[in-house]
């Protein structure tokens, strides 16, 4: 195992790393990464409107205006939309499947990962740069927005461009003002394509980055070295085309609900309920991080060790700002912290360099081992999860949940062995335990509990349904945007029993009704005023996930219809 690590130490042709590391950093990314990938369905909510909208651009041609089935979609911009419909074209476009949609997000995470390889490498060494795409790579946060078809994973990617830019302009280049305009047009074509996914919360770390490095360098010739003037053009060009037409079509309501919904309200108030205490994003990163978050503690003290140094100064001002930020708005979710992991892989690679240089002392041993202890408790978690949910769901205990505990015991002795002699070795280690968990987690555990998916099943259920080419449909008592993507863009999620009873009414042969049996009582009573007799076609079981609720789904159609069960 020596002379293969040695092997990927030694540095490419252009230094940095070689083919052989940047392979490695692929291979376990996608050895991650790609478990339940394509067998995981729609999930609610967020992925499911994402999906959704991209797919009406696609039936409806319109690719300005963002739509959920006849409701305005104006929380977040294009980007995400367009790449969607990009990775889903060559795999049926408006009839793509879910993992297309999600071919934006693993592209993004992947991007992610191979460029904090590079810059770990260009700022330190290879082992360093090695060691930070691993950490990077096997973080159980990536793995989940690298399975989910929205903004974060793909933001993470063009983000990280910017950062790598503003990070070779602060360390790397000497003169006031450059001749090569190189790193600042990548470090503003980056921030406008940032805009267009996600609005200026990628530009936020850009700028708290840039701030917080002149304000502990007093280097105010970056400034100048990153071509403001420039940059603002360059970022016109990108983003001010759409932002326009947007407007325009629009009629300004698009800047006013993004603005007003996705930025100020998420400061001041808990923007859907997702709020948490201040320290939420610290007291989750053992969870987040895992399992390279035994090695947080090392990157605290490797930064504290070293912190007259230029590099370390500019990887704290890429964390510490953003994540002072996060802990003080309302609106808390375990994500939005991600765009500084880069910066604490790479610490936690520089400090696996030097560990006997790092646990100095008692202290400091004291500080890893308490650190390192949430991130075996995590582990711990990680055992009973898999069981715990097949009780909860399927009210017994399958093979998988077994296969996906003893997972779980590899991962926890990994972590054991990473904590305990922290080295690039064990931190490889450590990522064969990962992909143990990871495989059987979202490879095998959670596409196979069944009630964990009502609409998908629904949808399998009506695709087999005879009699009519088209059908009419409505849901009742549950309305998550997973129906829409699963039923079809004219799906109607009745928020009330007169609504569904009218699709019934309306069309008699070729109605459908999709009733939760909470709702059962009063749709049956919006059907006596109507005169209509339902016959039952199917039943589906299952909870909804977002709220908590369990539920009995009866598809229903009028006694004289023409839709009968298929095979």
């Amino acid at each position: 195992m020596n002379g293969w690590l040695e092997t990927l130490h030694t540095p490419g042709a252009r230094g940095g790393l070689n083919r052989y590391a940047y392979l490695l950093l692929i291979l376990v990314a996608l050895a991650v990464m790609l478990p339940g990938f394509f067998s995981i369905p729609a999930m609610d909510r967020d992925e499911s409107r994402y999906m959704q909208a991209s797919r009406q651009m696609m039936e409806t041609g319109d690719f300005i205006d963002i739509r959920f089935q006849d409701e305005a979609r104006h929380k977040q911009p294009v980007g995400t939309y367009w790449a969607q419909v990009i990775t889903t074209t060559p795999f049926g476009g408006a009839e793509a499947p879910v993992w297309a949609h999600r071919l934006t997000s693993l592209f993004g995470v992947l991007a992610a990962i191979i460029m904090t390889g590079w810059l770990g490498s260009r700022l330190f060494s290879p082992q360093v740069g090695i060691a930070a795409g691993l950490v990077l790579a096997i973080a159980l946060s990536l793995q989940v927005e690298a399975r989910t078809a929205k903004t974060d994973a793909l933001l993470l990617g063009f983000g990280m461009l910017a950062q790598i830019s503003l990070a070779m302009l602060a360390l790397k280049v000497t003169e006031k003002r450059p001749a090569f305009i190189g790193w600042p047009l990548a470090l503003w074509a980056a921030t406008g394509v940032c805009i267009l996914i996600k609005g200026p919360i990628f530009t936020m770390v850009t700028g708290l980055t840039l701030a917080g490095f002149i304000a502990l360098t007093r280097d105010f010739d970056l400034l100048r070295r990153i071509r403001p003037g420039l940059g603002l053009l360059v970022v016109i060009a990108v983003a001010a085309p759409w932002l326009v037409a947007v407007t325009i079509v629009t009629d300004g309501a698009f800047l006013a609900e993004a603005v007003g919904w996705s930025m100020l309200r998420k400061v001041s108030e808990a923007a859907e309920n997702h709020t948490g205490p201040l320290g939420f994003h610290f007291m989750l990163s053992p969870v987040t991080l895992w399992p390279a978050a035994a090695l947080l503690a090392l990157a605290v003290l490797v930064a504290w060790k070293n912190r007259t140094d230029r590099t370390i100064r500019f990887l704290v001002a890429w964390i510490v700002p953003t994540w002072i930020v996060f802990e003080l708005v309302t609106t808390k979710l375990p994500h939005y912290v991600v765009p500084t992991f880069p910066a604490i892989a790479i610490l936690m690679g520089l400090a696996l360099k030097d560990v006997p240089g790092v646990l100095t002392g008692l202290k400091q041993r004291i500080f890893h081992w308490a650190v390192a202890a949430a991130a075996l408790a995590v582990s711990g978690v990680l055992i009973a999860l898999p069981i715990a949910a097949h009780i909860e769901f399927n009210g017994e205990i399958g093979i998988d949940a077994w296969v996906a505990a003893v997972a779980g015991v590899v991962g926890l002795i990994t972590v054991g062995v990473l904590a305990f002699a922290p080295s690039l070795r064990t931190l490889c280690v450590a990522g064969v335990g990962a992909i143990a968990v990871y495989g059987a987690m979202f490879g095998v555990v959670i596409p196979s509990i069944d009630a964990m998916w009502p609409s998908e099943r629904v949808g399998r259920l009506v695709d087999r349904l005879e009699g009519c080419e088209t059908l009419s449909i409505a849901t009742l008592g549950y309305r998550e945007p997973s129906n829409a993507f699963y039923l079809g863009t004219e799906a109607l999620l009745a928020d009330n029993a007169d609504a569904a009873a009218d699709v019934l009414a309306n069309d008699p042969a070729c109605g459908l009704a999709i009733v939760d049996a909470a709702e059962r009582e009063g749709f049956d009573a919006a059907l006596a005023a109507r005169g209509i007799r339902v016959r039952p076609l199917a039943s589906v079981s299952g909870y909804n996930l977002v709220k908590g609720d369990a539920l009995e789904l009866t598809l229903l159609v009028t006694e004289g219809s023409q839709v009968r069960a298929g095979e």
